[in-house]
């Protein structure tokens, strides 16, 4: 390879992987959309639950964009609270239960925490590894018997550049509908409101 060949080919192999991995730099705000769509059933037998939902987390921030690294955050706006009371009490509604937000009048209360919605990534062998994770907690407390059960949802996907904000968006928001489609197909759930 001579001089005046080599010099534009490296400028354009560089403009090549610069361009590829940039998204890594730029932060991202994430639209969550929790998909908890489950079997209709009459599970509930119009029981009355009211559900509020504490958010946790230690952080604000879901993950950062780029294998292996803290570049740029990703962020939402959304209020996660909202997001995934409205959530339950949709899916609640479809087994049956007349769900409703808390009011402090309903005697009947689902609590849920949101202990964990991240995105990380990591490096391992030439390939870089993407995880979501989403961890709920509900509790209830009824006739001095209490119920409580962890939920999770996680993903992952290898990748060999950092994923597009589409696909991170797509990989947050498969985990967070399993953690809530989880947990309202709890049958242990389900019976101990009922009961």
């Amino acid at each position: 390879m001579n001089r005046r060949t080599g010099f534009p080919a490296l400028f354009a192999l560089l403009l090549v992987v610069v361009l590829a991995t940039s998204c890594a730099w730029v932060p991202q705000e994430a639209r969550l959309r929790i998909d908890a769509a489950t079997a209709a059933s009459d599970a509930g037998r119009g029981v009355r639950v009211a559900v509020k939902v504490h958010d946790r987390r230690p952080e604000s921030v879901l993950g950062h964009r780029g294998i292996d690294s803290d570049n740029a955050a990703i962020t939402t706006r959304q209020n996660l609270v909202v997001l995934f009371r409205d959530a339950v009490i949709e899916g609640l509604a479809r087994k049956g239960f007349k769900a409703t937000d808390y009011d402090g009048e309903t005697p009947l209360v689902l609590s849920v925490e949101i202990r964990k919605v991240q995105y990380s990534t990591d490096m391992e062998f030439w390939k870089g590894i993407v995880k979501t994770e989403a961890w709920l907690v509900a509790s209830m407390h009824k006739g001095g018997v209490r119920f409580e059960q962890n939920y999770t949802g996680k993903r992952q996907m290898t990748s060999v550049e950092a994923p597009r904000a589409k696909t991170n968006e797509r990989l947050l928001n498969e985990a967070i509908s399993e953690a809530v489609r989880t947990m309202i197909e709890d049958p242990n759930l389900l019976r101990f409101i009922t009961e």
